[in-house]
């Protein structure tokens, strides 16, 4: 392991101490440090000075500040001078005519070339000295330097033979130490530099850590908990530091000076979560302890796609026994892909997923890890942890030992897969991510929450109203003219009753005798005002009244003896409303959500006009009218009234025509709509961003108001099968279907688009891949008032918190005492003595995915603030204490940065020779002369989208990529318009194979 450590370089000093060499980190094209090697390089740069004053000298522009404007011979506006001589030392190649040349007639072919440059200011500024001779040996001896006390440690645990693990573990609060023989002595703090770590919760009582075993390269050590200790009636459920496990400064001391901390390592298996349970973590300034991830190594050694690991749990499973295709097969495979065909399924066993026991079963071997006894922490109560201290104790310390196992097999092989020093020294760094929060966290949580409830009892409203209008059609049977509410259960449920007991019939009596002149209730003679009633009158008219009331209550006996629920309304109405013996009953038809399948009924949501509907075996879709095939299905004589539930397909036709004329008055222009839901990278990512807007591509325009010409008033417009009656999709129509084995009279069956594919079906036109087209009119509530459209708004403004207010609410705060901050909070003038100061430490897997892009599930997928999205200011309510500020960095398409640079350095040497690099340095937005306009102008689509594409190419997509992704974009392209547009992007870009 000695050979993995950095040595020393003889006379090279970083800062205050000796920097390292790069030792094995040096790759073959970039040598290590020589005290020759400076004295080589000043004599060329001697040189080439000399070769420079011989060649012309390019007229140089001086700036607004008296510098002067570096330019190469493609017009790129370079470094300034004094940055170029710090950061490159002086000298330089000078390309030759034959490469301009050929620059200049690249760049003339894609119309870039003679494109006005607005030069940008100099920069003088005064760099640190570089480490080393030049970047390349900066960054590594930077990193080198940084990260070579932690491969140290890590060496130590590395070599280390580790002890027994003791017979018994004490009952203890706070950390024991256990010696050779395993007798077991209580200390502050574990006192080696390197320690492998697992912490356990017990999920019932709260994010308060339970128990922890540790082991250093000398001893083992065991941590217990006060509340596991003592038993108390109820604890808090507010955390505190005292409440989390103490590494390095032991409970009750004094603050330790910034010499005091000293380099430490911690190994675990997904470490970021035992790191969130370390006091010292927590606080804004001092700790110097950093953390490797077993689980993150494995990624980035022999990790899996998404992909790979839906195949590796099936077979795992035995859910997909695979046989290995046969040499013809194989043989086509490789025809079709161009490449050597996948023969085998041999990865399955160089591989594995992420949890702990598979990742010891690959490298470690062996019996198999239990982990039963996990099941008591995740459902388990205090009192069953208490219960099986022992066990636990020993599950947790046998996941240490497994752990170190792993580690001691995955640091050489994670060396040699990534030799950069970079790469560890910013895996490490990225292991101790902080985010530093106040009171506004809590008034962020209460506000965003009480936003959300009001607004969904406002859509709950809405959509009770639109029940119970809909209700309303069963009268005159109006339903049935309904695109939407036709195929509902509209049968009624009779009002019930006993039958009534014969009675005898007695003779009228006097005092059952009808008052001459009274009449009935209700008669005109009882509206007239006849003046007073006599003593006489009022005494009859009351016993007429109670002989009513007797009458009345007699009728209860005819009911039956459980009463119906809701008599009289349709079937679909009563499934809404809860009973009345329900404990939670509320009056109305409470129980609609936007879940249920009638909501989108309810809504009249509409897809370019067409009416959604639901079919069991495709899920949600739309209806295209204009079917005529299944229409002379009927028996001879039957009209479609008489036979039975029929879709009212002329009420549909009626509905697109309005849509039709709607669109014409609006001329069909193009819209601005936005796509603010994780499609593209979103902030500070490394792959995906969130795409901000989405063109409202035209299609079809003009067929539809030829088709509104011709129409004649009072009749439907033709829409008519392509090719007559007899063919089986429209012709003004195209899009996923038709499914023509949803027969529906007079329509077609159209699937929604599904972001998976056309093969998936969708689940609810409410999901977040939908906001788009909410936003867009794409998709939209039908005419019937405002209930409809506030509901889909509603929708809209809920999403984010809906999806995410559990992730949010469930962050782990800690809130720092007064003693625990640094003077420079606490005297600062904006301290608040009031105020809370706290931190969330985001639980990051510094490399989550094979190519070692760090995940994170609430912090990294986050989109920016929207004014029309509650909760979505997330991201804003990260605020530094006083006397700190949060400061920005981020690299603007680092990705199609690289790309370029190492065109250029391949095609002729010059920053801007290729159409590619000159469009990443001098392109500008507002021209249209930025890689993503001109890529939007070659194919004809929006610059949004051509965003999309471009970061796709870089991480390898191909042109089925491409096709999937138009089609994604505008639904209204067929699969042949799709592959056209995307054949000729890549023609334009890429270029055509020939042979």
């Amino acid at each position: 392991m000695s050979r993995l450590l950095w040595r020393k370089v003889a006379g090279a000093t970083v800062g205050p101490g000796p920097v390292p060499a790069p030792g094995r980190w040096v790759s073959s094209s970039v040598p290590a440090s020589d005290p020759s090697d400076g004295q080589r390089r000043r004599q060329q740069q001697q040189q080439q000075q000399q070769q420079q004053q011989q060649q012309p000298q390019q007229p140089q522009v001086l700036s607004s500040e008296g510098g002067q404007l570096r330019h190469n011979p493609l017009d790129i506006q370079m470094l300034s001078r004094g940055l170029h001589e710090q950061i490159f030392g002086q000298g330089g190649e000078m390309p030759g005519e034959a490469a301009v040349r050929r620059s200049v007639e690249h760049l003339q072919k894609h119309g870039l070339w003679g494109q006005p440059a607005v030069p940008l200011p100099d920069v003088e500024l005064r760099l640190p000295p570089l480490y080393g001779d030049n970047l390349d040996q900066h960054f590594r001896l930077l990193a080198q330097k940084q990260s070579l006390p932690y491969l140290e440690a890590a060496n130590l645990l590395l070599q280390a033979q580790l002890p027994p693990k003791p017979p018994a573990w004490a009952w203890a609060e706070g950390w024991t130490r256990y010696g050779p023989e395993g007798e077991a002595v209580p200390v502050a703090i574990p006192e080696e530099r390197a320690l492998v770590f697992d912490v356990e919760v017990c999920l019932a009582e709260g994010t308060c850590p339970t128990l922890a075993v540790a082991i250093s390269p000398s001893a083992w050590y065991s941590w217990c908990s006060q509340r596991l200790v003592e038993e108390r009636y109820s604890w808090t459920s507010q955390l505190s530091p005292a409440d989390l496990i103490p590494l390095e400064v032991p409970t009750g001391a004094s603050s330790p000076t910034q010499r005091d901390w000293q380099e430490q390592l911690v190994v675990g298996h997904n470490v970021s979560f035992d790191r969130a349970h370390i006091r010292e973590q927590y606080l804004i300034q001092g700790s110097r302890m950093r953390f490797l991830d077993t689980m993150s190594m494995h990624m980035a050694i022999s990790g899996l796609s998404s992909f790979q690991r839906s195949l590796w749990i099936a077979a795992k499973q035995g859910k997909h026994k695979v046989q290995p295709p046969t040499k013809q097969g194989q043989k086509s495979q490789r025809k079709a892909r161009r490449g050597p065909a996948i023969s085998s399924w041999d990865w399955l066993d160089i591989s594995s997923v992420n949890s702990l026991a598979e990742v010891h079963r690959l490298y470690v071997g062996g019996p198999p890890l239990e982990k039963e006894p996990r099941e008591l922490f995740v459902k388990g109560t205090m009192k069953d942890i208490r219960e099986n201290f022992q066990d636990l104790m020993q599950y947790c310390a046998q996941d240490v030992w497994a752990t170190h196992e792993v580690f001691q097999q995955q640091l050489p092989l994670f060396l040699e897969r990534c030799p950069h020093p970079v790469t560890l020294a910013g895996m490490l760094e990225m292991g101790v991510s902080y985010l530093p929060v106040n009171q506004n966290w809590e008034r962020y949580l209460a506000e965003a929450q009480g936003t959300y409830e009001e607004l969904q009892r406002e859509m709950k409203k809405s959509l009770m109203d639109l029940a119970n209008d809909a209700c309303q059609l069963l009268s005159g049977e109006r339903y049935k003219e309904d695109p939407w509410l036709w195929d509902l259960e509209w049968d009624l449920q009779e009002f019930k009753q006993k039958k009534a007991k014969k009675v005898k019939k007695e003779p009228a009596t006097a005092s059952k005798l009808p008052i001459e002149g009274a009449g009935a209730p209700g008669d005109p003679m009882d509206q007239e005002d006849l003046g007073p009633c006599s003593e006489e009158e009022e005494f009859q008219q009351d016993v007429m009244a109670r002989a009513c009331l007797q009458k009345l209550k007699g009728t209860t006996e005819l009911l039956p003896k459980r009463p119906q629920h809701l008599p009289g309304h349709p079937g679909w109405y009563r499934k809404l409303c809860p009973r009345l013996d329900d404990p939670a009953w509320t009056p109305g038809p409470s129980l609609l959500s936007l879940q249920m399948r009638v909501t989108p009924k309810l809504m009249a949501l509409t897809w370019d006009g067409f009416p959604l509907h639901y079919s069991e075996r495709h899920g949600w879709g739309y209806l295209v009218p204009g079917r005529r095939d299944n229409l002379a299905k009927l028996p001879t004589g039957t009209t479609l009234e008489s036979a039975g539930v029929v879709c009212p397909y002329r009420a549909i036709e009626s509905l697109y025509r309005k849509h039709c004329l709607e669109q014409g008055k609006q001329q069909l222009m193009p819209q601005e709509a936005g796509l603010a839901e994780e499609f593209l990278l979103t902030d500070n990512s490394a792959i995906w961003q969130t795409v901000e807007e989405l063109d409202y591509l035209e299609v079809e325009a003009e067929a539809k108001m030829e088709n509104l010409r011709a129409a004649v008033p009072g009749q439907p417009l033709a829409l008519t099968a392509r090719g007559g009656p007899k063919d089986t999709q429209p012709s003004y129509h195209h899009g996923n279907g038709p499914y023509n084995d949803v027969d529906i009279p007079g329509c077609w069956f159209f699937k929604l688009p599904h972001k998976d594919g056309n093969s998936c079906n969708v689940g609810s036109p409410f999901a977040k891949d939908f906001l788009p087209k909410m936003e867009d009119g794409t998709l939209q509530a039908g005419p019937g008032g405002a209930s409809g459209p506030r509901a889909l708004e509603i929708n809209k403004m809920i999403s984010f918190w809906r999806n995410a207010h559990k992730r949010i609410s469930s962050q782990m705060v800690v809130w720092l005492p007064r003693s625990a901050l640094p003077r420079a909070v606490i005297r600062h003038p904006d301290y608040d003595e009031e105020g809370l100061y706290g931190a969330i430490l985001p639980q990051v897997v510094t490399a989550g995915t094979i190519t070692r892009r760090a995940v994170e599930p609430t912090w990294l997928t986050a989109s920016n603030a929207r004014p029309d999205r509650v909760g979505s200011e997330l991201k804003a309510m990260v605020q530094a204490p006083p006397g700190y500020t949060l400061v920005g960095a981020d690299v603007d398409s680092q990705e199609l940065w690289i790309a370029a640079v190492l065109g250029d350095a391949h095609f002729a040497g010059m920053h801007g020779c290729t159409a590619f690099g000159w469009m990443t340095l001098q392109g500008r937005k507002s021209r249209g002369t930025d890689l993503h306009s001109k890529t939007a102008t070659t194919v004809g689509i929006s610059r949004e989208h051509a965003k999309i594409f471009n970061y796709g190419r870089i991480y390898g997509a191909g042109q089925p990529f491409a096709e999937r992704l138009l089609m994604q974009f505008n639904h209204r392209l067929t699969q042949q318009e799709a592959a056209e547009k995307a054949q000729q992007m890549y023609a334009a870009t890429k270029g055509l194979r020939w042979h």
